[in-house]
């Protein structure tokens, strides 16, 4: 196998050449129904090593990969570790009267995580996004005209596209304070950049087809902790058991929020009449612009157990408290927030690590797993709860700890129950990760 750093620079341009060439399809930038309320839908933050179980990693180390999703394990690195991770995913939404079919293609997270002391203290940037707002709906009816001699009714549709979310900058390092145990700590940027675009228009030219834009912007700051244990040899001579905890507390940030719509106004120095489109601000007074976000507190906590260096199983348990969670420009939405549990599981198959090779399929690592989550949001009584099922490749490198992870998923989000969507989503996510010794001269054999 070549090196996996021509690949992971090929596949990112491909990658980045079908996103961009995306953007110009309303279709390709829309996601979920649900991510439209609020904050918009969370998004799970997995390390690429345990995407393919459908779990974040909180409690999985590997030098194969940077681990995103505990601070703590930055601190056992010795490869300088990079990795972007890029994702398609199809969401077929459904309701008691007529179905959609939509895609995203989406940048998921980047970091790069560096060896201070080898194996001891390391430190981590990275981006990732925490919620993401990518949706689009429509509202079609009709009415009759009050007064004059108007008998046919006028038709006319509300559309509301909406995109943006919550993005995290983040800084830290780990730290190994024995053998079995490391802390970390992460200090992030917390970035809120959410557009609505609201078109009316109506059948009879009489009335006026408006277009009104929405933008709210802020950012605040965040901490995050973590710690990790593991311990070799509990029941056998080989098996290993992990465990690793983080803790994000919560996330306020000061935004503002701004309105500007189209309007024709009449212009005096025209005889025939008429008038000029004229953009005006629709943002109202300091009271109606600013307003308050706040990300909720967030435990993350899991357990892996290694039968062997070929075989691991791994669990977890995911809470935020969304009950406490703010969105104070829309009341009405943030009574829909609710706390959130996620658990899940997962199984790891290694063969690549036997000494005697097994064939071509003995060259990857396979992942597979289960996740159920509970919601952050319970709308007309029903809980908006998704269940996921998740696959994964691994392609490891034959000359250095570098690899390439492909993994897929299916799942069902919501219910067609109480009026509401119920979406078949499927989709898979592709991480390029680069683990190598760096700034150190190759020597001849």
């Amino acid at each position: 196998m070549k090196s996996l750093s021509t690949i992971f620079t090929i596949v990112l341009g491909l990658l980045f050449v079908q996103t961009t060439s995306a953007q110009d399809n309303d279709l390709a930038r829309t996601g979920s129904f649900y991510s439209g309320f609020g904050l918009g839908m969370p998004m799970d933050v997995h390390s690429p090593y345990t995407n393919g179980m459908g779990l974040s990693g909180v409690a999985s180390f590997t030098n194969m990969s940077p681990s995103i999703s505990n601070p703590a394990h930055w601190g056992l690195t010795g490869f300088t570790q990079g990795s972007v991770a890029l994702s398609m995913n199809n969401f077929n939404m459904q309701d008691n009267t007529s179905s959609v079919t939509n895609a995203l293609f989406a940048f998921d997270n980047f970091q790069l995580v560096v060896p201070l002391l080898r194996n001891q203290l390391g430190a981590s940037i990275s981006f990732t996004p925490m919620t993401r707002s990518d949706f689009r709906s429509v509202n079609e009816g009709s009415f009759s005209p009050i007064g004059g001699f108007e008998t046919d009714p006028v038709s006319f549709q509300n559309s509301v596209r909406g995109t943006g979310g919550i993005n995290r900058f983040e800084a830290g390092f780990g730290l190994r304070v024995a053998s079995f145990l490391s802390v970390g700590y992460g200090f992030s940027a917390n970035l809120l950049s959410q557009q609505q675009e609201r078109i009316s228009s109506f059948s009879d030219g009489s009335y006026r087809n408006t277009i009104t834009n929405q933008s709210i912007e802020g950012y605040g700051f965040g901490h995050r902790f973590g710690v990790f244990f593991n311990k070799g040899e509990i029941f056998g001579s080989e098996d290993q058991i992990s465990l690793g905890a983080t803790v994000n507390l919560p996330v306020n940030i000061e935004a503002e929020r701004t309105a500007t719509a189209f309007r024709t106004l009449s212009d005096p120095r025209l005889i025939t009449g008429g008038g000029i489109p004229t953009q005006i601000d629709l943002s109202g007074p300091a009271s109606v612009r600013d307003g308050t976000v706040k990300m909720p507190l967030e435990f993350n906590a899991g357990l892996v157990y290694n039968f062997s260096r070929y075989v691991n199983v791994a669990t977890e348990v995911q809470y935020q408290e969304w009950g406490n969670a703010e969105y104070s420009y829309s009341p009405a939405q943030e009574a829909f927030f609710k706390d959130r549990m996620r658990a899940g599981l997962g199984l790891q198959y290694h063969p690549y690590r036997f000494e005697t090779p097994g064939g071509f399929f003995s060259n990857f690592k396979y992942s597979v797993g289960t996740s159920y989550d509970d919601g952050h949001l319970a709308i007309n009584g029903e809980n908006i709860e998704t269940l996921f099922l998740n696959a994964g490749i691994g392609i490891v490198s034959q000359r250095s700890s570098s690899s390439v992870d492909l993994n897929f998923h299916y799942g069902i989000r919501g219910t067609q129950s109480s009026d509401l969507v119920k979406e078949n989503i499927w989709g898979f996510t592709l991480s390029l990760n680069l683990a190598e010794y760096m700034f150190v001269r190759q020597r001849f054999q």
